[in-house]
């Protein structure tokens, strides 16, 4: 039961909730993450990370692979301004990495801890 509910919650979330393999290719995208970047689902399903709009992934990546959360700002083709975050995760038991993205509402507030493609974390 708490599977399908967290599996339609996501579904259905105002925020874009995108998962990653292994081979840094998207699995999983809800619809909004769709609508953020600029795609439909079929597109983005197993193309690699970063290759659409999101500059500064390479070091996002790289960061979260070293257990250390990553966030950010970027701008899209569209010129859509998005925060996003970045963590490891399991899912059914292979590690995968968990992308949840947003519009920008404020300002990007400033910034301390460590930096994950020139973007720090919030609070670090």
């Amino acid at each position: 039961m708490q599977q399908t509910l967290l599996g339609d919650a996501a579904e259905h979330a105002r925020v874009g909730i995108l998962v990653w393999n292994a081979e840094l290719r998207y699995i999983a995208v809800n619809p909004e993450a769709c609508r953020l970047i600029g795609v439909d689902r079929t597109a983005l399903l197993g193309a690699v990370v970063g290759e659409q709009n999101q500059t500064g992934a390479a070091a996002a990546i790289e960061s979260v692979l070293g257990q250390v959360p990553a966030s950010g700002r970027l701008t899209t083709r569209a010129g859509l301004e998005l925060d996003w975050m970045v963590f490891a995760t399991t899912a059914a038991g292979l590690p995968h990495l968990l992308g949840i993205m947003w519009e920008a509402r404020t300002p990007h507030p400033p910034e301390t801890g460590r930096a994950a493609g020139g973007a720090a974390l919030p609070g670090r």
